[in-house]
């Protein structure tokens, strides 16, 4: 009865989607433009970005960059639904603004000077775009925070009846080792 608990206990918790945080720090090339960027289980396509390693406004690791000019469309690679939590973002050192007006799908985030984390909770979507409203020179993007919701996890009435299947199938057990 007890190892029937356990192995409940662990399919249950082996169903909970956990976070993805792509950082490019093993990106390679480096400080290289070009699209798309192939990172961490995402991909970002757009014109005029790179996985840039020295910026005075960021975090001291690799961070994508991109031209304030242009749109970046962030996917799932390989295609599906996927939830993006939060994104850490920065003007870059050649902005001269001190902020600096975007949106990701639509909703506008001001950036200011030095790396701050945003938390977008978009859930169930199958790309997010980032697109400039105002500024000028490059935005940095690091610690993308994201779920892959396009992975199968059971209905609560599966593991509903798989859970009454496996304790009726240990009294069963527990009842023959009883005689």
């Amino acid at each position: 009865m007890k190892l029937t608990l356990i192995l409940l206990t662990l399919m249950l918790l082996a169903t909970f989607a956990s976070a993805t945080t792509v950082d490019f720090n093993s990106y390679t090339p480096l400080d290289t433009w070009m699209s798309p960027i192939v990172s961490g289980g995402l991909t970002f396509t757009g014109s005029g970005m790179a996985v840039w390693t020295h910026s005075p406004n960021d975090n001291g690791t690799p961070a994508l960059i991109n031209f304030f000019a242009n749109d970046v469309t962030i996917t799932l690679t390989g295609g599906g639904a996927f939830t993006l939590n939060s994104v850490d973002m920065t003007l870059s050192w050649y902005d001269n603004n001190l902020s600096g007006v975007i949106t990701v799908n639509g909703n506008p985030i001001t950036l200011i000077q030095g790396l701050q984390t945003y938390n977008l909770n978009l859930s169930n979507v199958t790309s997010v775009v980032v697109s400039p409203i105002t500024g000028f020179g490059y935005w940095l993007m690091d610690n993308v925070d994201y779920n892959n919701t396009n992975t199968t996890t059971p209905e609560p009435g599966t593991l509903a009846l798989l859970g009454s299947g496996m304790l009726a199938g240990g009294g069963v057990l527990r009842r023959k080792l009883m005689l």
